[in-house]
């Protein structure tokens, strides 16, 4: 009898000690924070003339803009400017192209933003031309602009500007600290310089290029070291 109790009181402390391991639960692995994914402008194509598009009874095209959708992105925003009336036109999209009525024969540039909740990201600007009654002399497009550090407090500026009839004959760049900075160089036919910069000074570049016609287009950026 003694030693059935015993063995009772054994069995009864090895039921009590067992681990419930099995059934704990892990902490939750820590969530990911979500960033947007890089993507790229589709059509209009950059630089050329849209020959798409339907034709409305009010004169104007409807283009369809498209792009490549960024990761994670829960709307974009078209950004659209009318280079001939210095207008923009906006519009939030879900998906990854709209379509917008515009004038016919006006030089357009347009970007999209990528948006999620307050993190935003652009993508590079594209030009084009609405396709319209044949223009015998086009503006060239605005210039693209790039500043490259060469250290020392020196700056490389470059710039280039597309024209579709090939009759561009030079630009003016203006460089300074103000919002209108003084013209650097006149008509020039250069598409580089080299410029001395004070560390931790904004400055503003303005790119106007000219065309045997007389048009012209501009283009601005601000950069600072």
């Amino acid at each position: 009898m003694k030693i059935a109790i015993k063995l009772f009181l054994v069995m009864t402390l090895m039921v009590s000690c067992g681990g419930g391991g099995d059934n704990d639960s892990p902490n939750p692995p820590d969530e990911v924070e979500k960033e947007l994914g890089a993507f790229a402008l589709t059509f209009p194509d950059n630089n050329l003339i849209c020959t798409e598009g339907e034709e409305n009874t009010d004169g104007t095209v409807g283009i369809e803009f498209l792009w490549t959708a960024s990761t994670n992105a829960t709307s974009y925003e078209l950004e659209l400017i009318n280079q001939e009336s210095s207008t923009t036109e906006n519009k939030t999209v879900n998906g990854t192209s709209t379509v917008l009525n515009v004038p016919k024969g006006v030089q357009f540039t347009w970007q999209i933003t990528a948006k999620l909740d307050a993190k935003t990201l652009k993508s590079d600007s594209w030009n084009f031309y609405s396709q319209g009654t044949v223009t015998e002399s086009y503006a060239p497009f605005p210039a693209t602009i790039e500043v490259e550090d060469q250290g020392n407090s020196t700056a490389n500026i470059s710039w280039i500007a597309e024209d579709l009839d090939d009759d561009l004959t030079g630009y003016d760049i203006s460089i300074g600290t103000a919002n209108n900075p003084e013209i650097l160089l006149e008509d020039t036919t250069l598409t580089t310089t080299n410029f001395t910069y004070t560390e931790g000074e904004v400055y503003f570049i303005r790119v106007v290029s000219k065309d045997s016609n007389g048009n012209t287009s501009a283009n601005e950026m601000s950069f600072s070291f």
